[in-house]
């Protein structure tokens, strides 16, 4: 039994021993073979740091590169006080036509203004409610106030009674509008000045009239749908013939 137990010893200690020779002959292997390696560093130190090495003597007699690191030393930058001034737009047919709504085509604000239109007007007369048709030519001037504008004109037309008694009728009217820019249409209102000559009766009827209505304006044309308010009377042959209301839809071209 002892015997068999010293044999196991032995037999283990072979085994340490044959190990420990196969590791350093793979240990002193890997060094011989290091030597002669493509990669091995040959005098390398740790400790060395290339950012203690002295700075290189420049070669004033040099040809350098002009993508050298010699670059011109730029003038120093001066500094400036912020100017916070409003300054003026720019006086040109791009930003006139983009800040004023003008016409593309033309940076223009003044026009001549031309037109036609007709309409509806309400009558009192003998009691009752009488329609007559309004026709009437328009002539004036127009001018844009950035995105509003303005213009006077002049209407001469005829009111003719449809299928009652009215009287027929020579208009005229003289009216000044202000026109408020709300980007898909202008909305106007304004005053005027005109009257009726009812040509049976040789009398003439005039005053102060109220215009409220839409424009829209296409380029150089316009359509206009709104309402006219005139205040006179007139009383002829003991019958009063009032006005009270017209409704209008007109057409008008600036030039």
């Amino acid at each position: 039994m002892a015997q068999a137990m010293d044999n196991a010893i032995r037999s283990n200690k072979n085994q340490i021993y044959k190990k420990l020779t196969v590791i350093i002959m793979i240990t002193l292997s890997v060094h011989l073979y290091a030597s002669d390696h493509y990669y091995r560093l040959d005098n390398f130190d740790a400790n060395y740091n290339k950012l203690k090495d002295p700075p290189l003597k420049i070669d004033p007699d040099k040809k350098l590169h002009p993508s050298s690191i010699y670059k011109p030393q730029r003038p120093p930058r001066v500094e400036k006080e912020p100017d916070y001034n409003r300054k003026e737009i720019i006086n040109n047919q791009q930003a006139l036509n983009r800040l004023n709504g003008y016409p593309q085509t033309n940076p223009r604000v003044d026009y001549f203004l031309l037109g036609i239109g007709g309409g509806i007007a309400l009558y009192a007369h003998d009691d009752k409610r009488q329609i007559s048709g309004d026709l009437y030519a328009k002539i004036g001037y127009f001018r844009y106030l950035n995105l509003n504008a303005i213009r006077a004109y002049i209407n001469l037309g005829t009111r003719l009674p449809i299928d009652n008694s009215n009287p027929t009728t020579l208009s005229f009217s003289g009216n000044v509008d202000f026109l408020l820019n709300l980007k898909i249409f202008h909305i106007y209102a304004g005053i005027g000045y005109g009257g009726e000559y009812y040509t049976m009766q040789k009398f003439l009827s005039q005053g102060i009239n109220i215009n409220l209505g839409l424009s829209k304006q296409l380029g150089y044309s316009a359509i206009d749908f709104g309402v006219t308010i005139p205040f006179y009377t007139i009383y002829t042959k003991n019958i009063i013939i009032k006005n009270n209301i017209i409704f209008t839809l007109g057409y008008s071209y600036k030039i």
